[in-house]
C-alpha cells in the first residue's frame, strides 16, 4: 500500500492526536473465466478495488481506524451493480494484543488460519476449498455486510477472534435479515503447525456450526487439512496446499468431499502462480466443482 500522510490544520490541531494518515491501496485484475453450461461459457473477467485506510494514533498509544473500500467488476454480480460502489466502512481501536472493531464484520470463522489454503486461479473459481460454504460473517468489500462487533486477540503463538452480529434490522429499518450470529475461534502455532478451531451460534438453517483446521510448512510445501460441519446433516472435509517449484512460482490445489444434500460431490481444483516482480502476477487454473468445469486465465496486480 502506498501511503499518503495529511498534515492538516484540522489534524494537527485535534487535541489528543499523536499521529494520523491516510492511506490507499488495493488491486486490478483482468482475464478471461470459462464455467461448464453457463449462458454464456467464456467471458471477460475484471476487477478493480480501492481500499482507503485511515488511522490515527491518541498520546495513550490507542490506535484508531477505519476502513471502506471500492469495487468495480465487469458486471453487475453478488455487488449489485455495473458501476461499482463503496462497503460499508469498518471502525476499530487497538492496544498491544488486542483489537475490538465495529462496521462491516470480519467473521471469527472467515478469518481461522489455514481456511484458505488452496485457494486458486485469478477469480478463486468458486472458492469451493472453502469447508465452512461461507455460512457464517465475513468481510463485504463491495455491499453492506453484515453490521457487528470482532474482538481480537494476538500474541505468540496464541490468537482468539469473537464475532456478533445482532438482527440486522436493528441497524436499518430498510433491511430484513433478522438473523442472530455469535461466532468465536481460537489458534495455536507450535514450529511448523498451526491449530485452530471454531464455533458458531446461529439462526440461519445451513449455517456453519463448527470448523477446524490444522496447517504445516516442509520446505516448499505448505498444506492444510480441513473439517467443517455446516448443519443440516451436512459436512465439508478435506485438504489443499500450496507448493513453490520455483523462485517465482507456485502451485496451489486442493480436493475436498462436500456432503450437503443438494450437492453431496466432489470438489477439486489446481492452479497456478507466477510473479513477474513489483507487484504483479499471472494467475489461473481450473476446479471441477461437483460436476462442472470452471476455469480462468489471467493478470493481477496490488497497488
Amino acid at each position: 500500500m502506498k501511503k499518503v500522510l495529511f498534515a492538516t490544520t484540522a489534524l494537527v490541531a485535534t487535541a489528543g492526536v499523536a499521529a494520523a494518515d491516510v492511506t490507499f491501496g488495493g488491486l486490478g485484475r483482468f482475464g478471461i473465466y470459462y464455467q461448464e453450461g453457463a449462458a454464456n461459457e467464456t467471458t471477460i473477467e475484471s476487477r478493480f478495488r480501492l481500499i482507503v485506510t485511515a488511522t490515527a494514533e491518541s498520546d495513550n498509544g490507542l490506535t484508531f481506524g477505519a476502513q471502506v473500500r471500492y469495487q468495480a467488476n465487469e458486471h453487475a454480480d453478488g455487488y449489485g451493480t455495473r458501476t461499482g460502489a463503496f462497503n460499508t466502512p469498518r471502525f476499530w481501536v487497538s492496544t498491544g494484543p488486542f483489537t475490538v472493531s465495529v462496521g462491516n464484520t470480519l467473521g471469527a470463522i472467515e478469518n481461522m488460519p489455514n481456511m484458505y489454503t488452496g485457494s486458486i486461479g485469478l477469480t478463486g473459481l468458486g472458492y469451493a476449498n472453502v469447508v465452512y460454504n461461507f455460512g457464517a460473517d465475513a468481510y463485504t468489500s463491495g455491499s453492506t455486510g453484515r453490521q457487528g462487533i470482532d474482538v481480537i486477540y494476538s500474541s505468540g503463538n496464541w490468537g482468539v477472534h469473537l464475532t456478533y452480529s445482532p438482527d440486522q434490522t436493528t441497524q436499518n429499518t430498510g433491511l430484513t435479515d433478522t438473523n442472530e450470529r455469535i461466532a468465536g475461534a481460537v489458534s495455536y502455532t507450535m514450529g511448523n503447525y498451526t491449530f485452530a478451531v471454531g464455533a458458531q451460534s446461529s439462526d440461519v438453517v445451513g449455517d456453519t456450526d463448527f470448523a477446524v483446521t490444522i496447517g504445516g510448512s516442509w520446505g516448499n510445501l505448505d498444506a492444510a487439512l480441513q473439517y467443517a460441519d455446516n448443519g443440516a446433516n451436512d459436512d465439508k472435509y478435506g485438504v489443499a496446499f500450496n507448493y513453490q517449484v520455483g523462485s517465482a512460482t507456485f502451485i496451489r490445489g486442493y480436493v475436498n468431499q462436500d456432503n450437503n444434500p443438494a450437492v453431496d460431490d466432489t470438489n477439486a481444483g489446481i492452479g497456478f502462480q507466477h510473479r513477474l516482480g513489483g507487484g504483479t502476477f499471472i494467475e489461473g487454473g481450473v476446479a471441477d466443482l461437483a460436476g462442472t468445469t470452471r476455469a480462468d486465465l489471467g493478470l493481477r496486480f496490488s497497488f
